[in-house]
């Protein structure tokens, strides 16, 4: 948000500014000049999100006037966990400007909306503060990642994000009853201002690569409880993340001994580790045995 407080955002103003854009009007509205502001909190479309959040009698009675007035004068009304949520209604608003003005596409102001809860509670578990006690014993009793019964197998997936390159990658490892692993695919796709999505996107990769590998039975661990209640029909969303949350549902009902389940990150670290890996390609890259140095160096701490 610092960005957002200094002016320094590519509107087209600012664009103009710089000679690198003709006319410093919104190439959405074409009526005026494209601030942060404007882009922001005054644009219609992004009007239509401020009303279906909590904050939107707070915007609408603010005149046209810079950023960094209008955080502090929201920040002086509400309270921490709410300025969270409105730099989260900001950056949603300005991600689907970014894909109207260049792509051409545009999510409905009830996605965006629904798409800044999910932010929010997603940063919040990853920040979320732990007890020592409570960590120490919960690492000690669940460190050690168990074997799928005999003759099944287990596909661990995570997904890992790199915000400044707008890329996620996503990582599956398939073990077998013994232990071992028997194959390692990485997969980089776009990332689509939802931490959530990439995560379902890592489980539904996982599906179908199991299955196209035929290695089933399977098990499906990850470390996402939101993901793994959503994929059981234990929580419901109406964020875009329950289209691939269907898909998941889907695939897990047409392969009858599957299943998914939450593990702690520690027994998870294998898949997250190979996420990260996956930023470094740009197409998908299976290995069924023969792994390279960069994937060996990676699963060599959990073999």
């Amino acid at each position: 948000m610092w960005r957002v407080a200094k002016n320094l955002l590519p509107t087209a103003n600012n664009l103009w500014k710089k000679k690198r854009v003709p006319s410093p009007i919104c190439q959405r509205c074409f009526c005026k000049s494209e601030d942060p502001f404007h882009a922001l909190m005054d644009y219609k479309v992004a009007r239509k999100v401020w009303k279906l959040t909590a904050f939107y009698d707070d915007v609408k009675q603010m005149a046209h006037q810079d950023m960094l007035s209008v955080l502090q004068e929201l920040a002086l009304s509400r309270g921490n966990e709410d300025l969270a949520h409105i730099i989260a209604v900001c950056w949603a608003v300005w991600h689907e400007r970014n894909l109207s003005v260049l792509e051409g596409n545009q999510n409905s102001p009830q996605i965006t909306a629904a798409k800044t809860i999910t932010i929010v509670e997603s940063y919040r578990r990853i920040k979320q503060p732990k007890n020592p006690a409570m960590l120490t014993q919960r690492q000690s009793e669940n460190k050690n990642w168990k074997l799928p019964p005999k003759n099944w197998f287990k596909v661990n997936v995570d997904a890992a994000v790199k915000m400044s390159d707008l890329q996620a990658g996503l990582g599956v490892v398939i073990r077998d009853s013994s232990g071992k692993i028997v194959s390692t695919i990485v997969k980089r796709i776009r990332f689509r201002g939802n931490i959530a999505c990439m995560e379902a996107e890592a489980v539904l990769f996982g599906i179908q690569v199991a299955h196209q590998a035929k290695c089933v039975p399977f098990i499906i661990e990850f470390d996402s409880l939101e993901v793994v209640d959503l994929s059981k029909n234990m929580k419901r969303s109406m964020d875009e993340i329950s289209w691939t949350i269907k898909e998941i549902q889907s695939s897990l009902k047409n392969q009858s001994q599957s299943s998914i389940q939450f593990v702690p990150r520690l027994c998870n670290s294998i898949a997250h580790s190979t996420a990260k890996v996956a930023l470094e390609y740009e197409h998908p890259v299976l290995w069924l045995d023969d792994f390279p140095a960069r994937i060996l160096v990676s699963l060599s701490k959990f073999i």
